[in-house]
């Protein structure tokens, strides 16, 4: 599936970014390897809907004034640390001969027979990997089969991932990415819960202690007062 998402060449720059937000319109800048960086501005809602389906690691179409088609990445988007939405985008421009480094989300699928058939807990323990290939070769998400989870000892490891095409995984092959975990016995739980509720009653008594303490410290800081002298 293919991605397009058109954009304006922006002229408004710096605190004047506001206003551009405020109409609805994110901030941008598009840069690349050998390329001079050139700002412009996209339309939230649209930015919004191809950045929920496209992600960080799928080539999109920008298309700049109604101009030539640039094959791009969403590489960064920064957000309003209160709404979660997007106030700024870098996109970047690809070679498509030269192969690039990305992180792929991974998807787990199916069911791990230790979970199903020995009441295990499903850990995962990586959910994305750093893959290396050409721009149009990177995968939009890997699936990962968990069915090969039958006991607590077994594992996927970054060595387990099948990736079609000419893409290679980076990273160390041992890394665990998923794993079943067996549940906790009622002796667990139950020394679980009396760890808590000791934490919970020391914080109690600590924050309780503080007050005193300070209050002494006052009344300390009095009694050390020499009186004045009487002329």
């Amino acid at each position: 599936m293919e991605y397009a998402i058109q954009a304006q060449a922006r002229t408004v720059l710096g605190k004047q970014n506001s206003k551009l937000r405020k109409q609805g319109i994110i901030p941008a800048i598009l840069y690349g390897r050998g390329k001079q960086s050139q700002a412009i501005q996209v339309s939230s809602k649209q930015f919004d809907k191809i950045y929920r389906q496209a992600g960080e690691n799928t080539l999109v179409n920008l298309k700049i004034d109604g101009g030539k088609e640039t094959k791009v990445l969403i590489h960064d988007v920064a957000k309003h640390y209160m709404k979660n939405e997007a106030v700024h985008v870098d996109f970047y421009e690809v070679d498509l001969t030269k192969k690039i480094h990305a992180k792929v989300p991974l998807e787990f699928v199916g069911l791990a027979p230790a979970v199903k058939e020995l009441g295990g807990i499903f850990m995962k323990i990586v959910t994305e990997v750093e893959v290396e290939s050409l721009p149009s070769d990177l995968p939009h998400k890997i699936e990962i089969n968990v069915e090969s989870l039958k006991t607590f000892e077994d594992a996927i490891r970054i060595s387990d991932i099948k990736v079609k095409g000419d893409v290679k995984i980076l990273g160390n092959a041992e890394d665990m990415i998923a794993s079943v975990q067996a549940p906790r016995t009622e002796e667990e739980l139950a020394s679980l819960e009396q760890s808590t509720a000791e934490a919970e009653k020391a914080a109690v008594e600590a924050l309780t202690k503080e007050p005193e303490a300070a209050a002494g410290e006052e009344g300390a800081e009095d009694a050390e007062k020499p009186e004045p002298k009487k002329e």
